[in-house]
C-alpha cells in the first residue's frame, strides 16, 4: 500500500467519523421516577419530632421540589398523619387505610417522610498544637427520609434519604488570644430543610443529557 493510499484511506475514515457524529443528538435523560405515572398523588405532612413546624416547612419544599423538576405534578395536601387516619376511622397506616384514604381523596399513591436531628455535638479542630490554638465547632446533624406508597396496593414504589450538618456555635482557644466564641444567629434546624429536601428529590430531577443518533 503506497503512502498516498495510506492517507486517502485515513481522509475517508475520518470523514466517515465526523459525518457519524454529526447524525448524533443531545437527548435528555428521564428522571428515575416519573411522577406523572400517577394522575393524582398525596402527601401527608412530614412528621418532626423537634418542632412540627419543621416538619410543616419540609413539606411545603419537597412540594415545590416536586413541581420545580416536573412541572404540572398534581399533589393533593392530606394535612398530619393522625388527622388523615381520622377522616377514614383508622389508628394505623396499613393497606386497609391507605385504600381508604385513596378513596376519600381521589389520590393513587401518597408521599409520607420524616425529618429528624440530633443533639449538638463538637468537633475539635487544632491549627497550631504548639501555641494550643484551635477550636470547636458545635454542629447538629439532620436526617430526612420519605417514600412513596400506592393506595390501592400498599407497595412502596419510591424512598429515598439524605443527611446534612448545621453549625449551632463556635469556640475559639488560643494561649494568646483566651477564649471566644460565637452562637448562629439562625435557626440551623430550619436553615438545613432546603438543602436536605432538594438532596432527598435528586431521583425527580432529569439526569442531563446524552449524545445518540439522530432518527
Amino acid at each position: 500500500m503506497t503512502q498516498a493510499t495510506r492517507l486517502t484511506l485515513l481522509l475517508l475514515l475520518s470523514l466517515a467519523t465526523l459525518g457519524a457524529c454529526a447524525h448524533r443528538v443531545a437527548a435528555p435523560v428521564p428522571p428515575r421516577v416519573d411522577l406523572k405515572t400517577y394522575k393524582m398523588l398525596g402527601i401527608v405532612e412530614f412528621t418532626s419530632k423537634s418542632n412540627p413546624a419543621i416538619g410543616t416547612r419540609a413539606t411545603r419544599e419537597f412540594q415545590v421540589q416536586a413541581h420545580a423538576a416536573q412541572p404540572g405534578t398534581r399533589i393533593v395536601e392530606l394535612g398530619t398523619r393522625d388527622a388523615v387516619l381520622a377522616t377514614v376511622s383508622s389508628h394505623h397506616l396499613n393497606v386497609d387505610a391507605l385504600r381508604k384514604i385513596g378513596e376519600k381523596y381521589g389520590v393513587d399513591a401518597i408521599f409520607l417522610g420524616d425529618i429528624a436531628y440530633s443533639e449538638a455535638e463538637g468537633a475539635v479542630n487544632l491549627t497550631d498544637l504548639i501555641n494550643l490554638a484551635g477550636g470547636v465547632r458545635m454542629e447538629v446533624r439532620g436526617d430526612i427520609s420519605a417514600r412513596l406508597v400506592e393506595t390501592l396496593t400498599g407497595a412502596s414504589v419510591w424512598s429515598n434519604s439524605a443527611w446534612t450538618l448545621g453549625q449551632v456555635g463556635r469556640l475559639n482557644l488560643s494561649v494568646e488570644q483566651g477564649v471566644s466564641g460565637s452562637v448562629s444567629s439562625a435557626n440551623p434546624k430550619e436553615a438545613m430543610v432546603p438543602t436536605l429536601v432538594y438532596d432527598l428529590t435528586q431521583d425527580f430531577r432529569p439526569g442531563g443529557s446524552v449524545r445518540q443518533p439522530s432518527k
